[in-house]
């Protein structure tokens, strides 16, 4: 592990580069029968049957895959990350991937494997050099190894000043986590098959610390296209069990804010709540270049197939050359189609999970009182708008017909799907936006104004989600709650034009509008072709929005020596 792929160049990838033809594939059918709980006992050759069809929002708070909604390393702020793993029999081979809060780049990404009932910890804080770094005093394993307590700086080579400040877009984003496999904790390994395999013995904490031995880590940098190369390595397909936890603290502020992370679960029938196994995700954590990405993302700049520019025409040569570490990716097959019992296609899987989040309204409580110091930041995170719109930075300009790129997703059944198309996004300083449909403010003595709220900078009294993960400031233009600068908006104050001192506000999003698809696409897998007759096409109803009210108070009458600054996290409230 002397190559730190956390560092390799990416910026050489991006351009006219073809995608090469590589006979392989990291997603993979479970199709073996499991043992006595679910833990083979004899045979290693396959791989425990895959059996989920469907993604879902777990609410009870563990899942196969976790979304952070928001870090924050602006002024003084660090962001704490805990992920458990509370499976206690199984280990779990985790992807982490950080992305920018303007328009959902990867800035760091590495793998994690947690032994079984294990935690992981992490800190993001600003650098010198006013970029974020992640530092941790964990002992799980990880690949690339991150040592403890030694910064591992965010990469910037996927960022573009068209943007902003780059060092800045590193400092606020959201978090992807997701199971790619189970670490098989039988013992049916070594010379007699009754030893653990290398890897489980590699990753399992004696007496509290972990071996991490780099020989058995690094015989995962390889594609693992068959059941039985995957169970040699002591993997199995992934079940639920990850749990995470954030908060974000300002020590010279005296002030903490904390959440849940998000849980997304594979369910075994569909819209149901049974988790089951889902296929098998492993990619090695090197720069290689990546098999057909359309097989494996829907991200539009790893893509051609169903993939369109702003104007609608046809794209025919990815925006970039995707490598192995770009995968898994929360779109990346983790089920079977329920109808077919097939590995579900990229933007099925974009549109289970999109729709699972996506909601048409959002409340929460905002706190503005000038004699307790009050003040608001609402956060919106968008964690699947990257699997329908991207922005494309080696456009010549942002106002290029291929700044924006687009997937057209599928419903699995054969219907094209959107929720963000040409006709509902539009440009802020390189940042893709997407409007609300309105908002409604009310008081704490039921007095509401649907008018008069203006939104700045500029006059649109309506929200507007700029950036992937943006935060709206309620009459705070300076450093507000959380300092946000990367994709932020304020409501402007005043009682003539914003929002009153406390109270409680709906923000819209229906998200309804007509999109005319046209052109032809290449269809997945295939040379053949397909045709989209250039007709209007209604969107998918509501925007997939997470996050939480952040109010930042201090008690006016705190005795000297007493700590009197406070901070309150409320998460969203939603209609679907």
């Amino acid at each position: 592990m002397k190559k730190n792929v956390l560092a390799l160049s990416i910026a050489a990838m991006i351009g006219g580069l073809g995608f090469a033809n590589i006979a392989s594939a990291d997603v993979v059918r479970g199709t073996g029968a499991p043992g006595a709980g679910g833990v083979y006992v004899t045979d290693r050759t396959l791989l425990t049957a895959t059996d989920t069809v469907d993604l879902a929002v777990t609410q009870g708070g563990t899942g196969h895959s976790l979304v952070v909604p928001y870090f924050n390393a602006q002024n003084g702020n660090m962001t704490v990350l805990h992920v458990v793993n509370t499976d206690t029999v199984h280990g779990k081979l985790a992807k982490v991937r950080f992305r920018s809060a303007a328009n959902s780049d990867d800035i760091l990404d590495f793998q994690v494997f947690l032994s079984p009932g294990d935690t992981w910890t992490a800190a993001v804080t600003a650098a010198a050099s006013g970029v974020a770094q992640l530092t941790t005093a964990d002992g799980t394993c990880t690949l690339p190894a991150l040592a403890k307590n030694v910064p591992q700086s965010f990469v910037t080579d996927r960022l573009s000043d068209k943007v902003g400040d780059i060092a800045n877009q590193t400092r606020e984003g959201y978090v992807e986590i997701f199971n790619m496999a189970n670490i098989d904790a039988s013992k049916i390994y070594g010379a007699t098959n009754n030893a653990n395999s290398t890897l489980y013995t590699a990753i399992k904490h004696v007496n509290g610390v972990a071996p991490c031995t780099s020989a058995a880590l690094d015989a995962t940098l390889v594609n693992l296209a068959a059941q039985a190369d995957a169970r040699a390595l002591g993997l199995d397909t992934p079940t639920t069990g990850l749990m995470g936890d954030w908060y974000i603290i300002n020590v010279a502020q005296s002030t903490t804010f904390a959440g849940a992370a998000t849980a997304l679960t594979a369910v075994t029938t569909a819209g149901g709540a049974t988790a089951g196994r889902g296929n098998f995700v492993h990619f090695p954590q090197n720069a290689t270049a990546a098999p057909t990405p359309e097989t494996f993302s829907s991200d539009p700049l790893f893509r051609v197939n169903f993939t369109r520019n702003n104007v609608n025409a046809p794209v025919t040569t990815a925006a970039i050359r995707a490598a192995n570490y770009d995968l898994p990716d929360l779109s990346t097959p983790y089920t079977l189609n329920a109808a077919a019992a097939a590995v579900v296609d990229t933007r099925v899987q974009a549109y289970n999970l999109t729709k699972a989040l996506a909601v048409t309204s959002i409340t929460n409580q905002y706190a503005n009182d000038p004699t307790i110091t009050a003040k608001t930041d609402w956060v919106f995170s968008m964690p699947t708008r990257r699997y329908s719109v991207a922005a494309n930075y080696a456009a010549t300009t942002t106002t290029a017909d291929n700044y924006r790129l687009y997937t057209t997703l599928d419903t699995g059944g054969g219907a094209y799907a959107t929720w963000f198309a040409p006709e509902n996004t539009a440009l802020q300083g390189g940042l893709i936006c997407v409007n609300s449909t309105g908002q409604s403010f009310w008081d704490r003595e039921e007095t509401s104004r649907t008018a008069g709220a203006v939104f700045s900078p500029g006059s649109v009294s309506q929200t507007r989600f700029c950036g992937e993960t943006s935060v709206l400031s309620f009459a705070d233009t300076g450093n507000s709650v959380l300092a946000a600068s990367v994709a932020r908006q304020n409501v402007a104050a005043g009682a003539a034009s914003g929002p009153f001192t406390n109270g409680w506000s709906v923000i819209g999003t229906g998200n309804a509008f007509n999109t005319t698809l046209g052109g032809t696409y290449s269809a997945p897998g295939t040379t053949n072709s397909v045709v989209l007759a250039s007709v209007a096409y209604a969107s998918q109803a509501g925007l997939p929005i997470l996050g939480s009210s952040f109010i930042k108070l201090t008690n006016p009458q705190a005795a000297a020596g007493t700590v009197g600054t406070y901070g309150i996290t409320w998460p969203h409230r939603f209609t679907k």
